[in-house]
């Protein structure tokens, strides 16, 4: 059986797979991982300055969208999406859009799933099985890396 380790911490994702004696003997001593961080040289576990907004406390998902004021409903999803995944540790389905439009006030689109189909077509997104009999979305490493750069600019 085949287990998955994954550490998020500030700009740094890092994750391993493997069985479970191969995870309890890297997680036992991390002392490699000091050594992977000497070698990438330029990777910060502090936050940049775009992410000092994000410490602490999980904000409300109205004040983190009007720091980013999105326009499209494309960019509108990858904000849903990464806050989901940022403070909730979940997926997104179209019942959080339309909860977090709702929330936010803005109107709804006209057809949800065709920006969702762009946003996966495009590499932002992807589909992730269903949660509670609807069907799931999973933002990927370009969506996250879009939002934090917007996040970054201020």
């Amino acid at each position: 059986m085949s287990y998955k380790f994954r550490l998020r911490a500030g700009n740094l994702e890092l994750e391993l797979e493997g069985d479970r004696e191969f995870l309890e003997t890297k997680l036992g001593d991390l002392s490699w991982l000091d050594e992977i961080l000497r070698k990438l040289g330029g990777v910060r576990l502090k936050a940049g300055a775009g992410e000092k907004v994000l410490e602490g406390e999980k904000p409300s998902f109205v004040e983190f969208a009007s720091r980013i004021n999105p326009r499209t409903n494309w960019e509108k999803f990858l904000i849903i999406a990464y806050y989901l995944y940022k403070w909730e540790d979940r997926d997104l389905t179209y019942e959080d859009v339309e909860n977090y439009y709702r929330q936010a006030r803005w109107p709804m689109p006209g057809n949800a799933r065709d920006v969702m189909s762009n946003l996966i077509r495009e590499g932002y997104m992807e589909g992730a099985g269903r949660r509670n009999d609807r069907k799931a979305f999973r933002i990927l490493r370009r969506g996250i890396e879009h939002v934090e750069e917007i996040l970054a600019r201020g």
